[in-house]
């Protein structure tokens, strides 16, 4: 049973404006990053569980544009 975020849950952005689409985060976070062969990043803006939040967060540290946040926490 996935984990229930009070007030939604964490949410991830991506500023479209900075990223190059290195594809870093895809790496890092695979059930939340998807760089399309089209050359177009798609990604969940509502973590699920766990596992995708820590994902993110490490998407968002390891991005050398600093194009990826993740705001809100378990606590919503």
């Amino acid at each position: 049973m996935p984990l229930r975020f009070p007030g939604g849950g964490p949410r991830i952005s991506v500023d479209n404006d900075r990223c190059e689409l290195y594809g870093i985060c895809a790496m890092e976070a695979p059930d939340v990053f998807d760089l399309g062969q089209d050359g177009r990043l798609r990604f969940r803006k509502r973590l699920l569980d766990e596992d995708t939040l820590e994902q993110a967060k490490m998407a968002a540290r390891c991005c050398p544009m600093q194009a990826v946040v993740v705001r809100g926490d378990l606590d919503g």
